[in-house]
């Protein structure tokens, strides 16, 4: 094998072994991130149990994941919306409000119905007569719609305290209590280092700058 021929064949092999190193480091990280997301998954579905021991399984399998996802895209904790729901319906996906709000985040089906364009069809409740929730007892289906009646109250009022507000009561909503009911179901979310909070105290000021604001 003339010396050439002998180079360009190890220059194979290293470039070979390096895809098959960067291959093999893509997998670990992809394997890595799954066993991640699994771990939250399993860490707010254990919140979940705790707040409502009587909370079924099945109808939450997913909701972790689509809570998350729902929550970046609005750009807001999911820690944040995780506790809105536990104001709204104390973990109760089938629960149905005194106006015919119904699920997980007690969205009105003619709310709903003002996103369906973007979200998607649903089936909407029958609440007389032969009692059927439709899809707005999926914890998955109220998360999307919620979020998207909350991306686009945001869009208006980007303060998450007057959006909050109007989310509860209304483009008139004036009841501040639901606002500090979910920021208190936040505040013990935060506490919970295995829900894995977005929100980070700010960091701080180092005792030399603090001195010289001083001055």
């Amino acid at each position: 094998m003339s010396r050439f021929n002998r180079a360009l064949a190890i220059l194979t092999v290293v470039v070979a072994i390096g895809l098959s190193g960067s291959f093999l480091t893509r997998q670990v990280i992809a394997v890595a991130g799954e066993a991640d997301a699994e771990r939250l998954s399993r860490a707010i579905l254990a919140y979940i149990a705790e707040k409502n021991p009587r909370a079924p399984i099945k109808p939450f399998e997913t909701f972790p994941e689509v809570l998350v996802s729902e929550a970046a895209r609005t750009n807001v904790d999911h820690c944040l919306i995780l506790a809105q729901a536990e104001v709204e319906s104390e973990f109760r996906h089938d629960a149905v409000g005194r106006a015919g709000e119904v699920g997980l985040f007690q969205v009105l089906p003619s709310t709903a119905a003002l996103f369906e364009s973007s979200v998607g069809k649903f089936k909407r409740p029958v609440l007389q007569g032969q009692r059927d929730l439709g899809d707005l007892a999926d914890p998955t289906v109220s998360t999307r719609f919620a979020m998207a009646y909350l991306r686009d109250i945001l869009v208006r009022k980007p303060n998450i305290k007057d959006a909050l507000v109007e989310y509860n009561g209304g483009p008139a909503g004036r009841q501040l209590h639901y606002y500090r009911m979910v920021m208190g179901a936040y505040v013990e979310t935060l506490e919970r280092p295995e829900l894995r909070c977005r929100y980070q105290p700010a960091p701080k000021r180092p005792a030399v700058l603090a001195l010289l604001n001083r001055a």
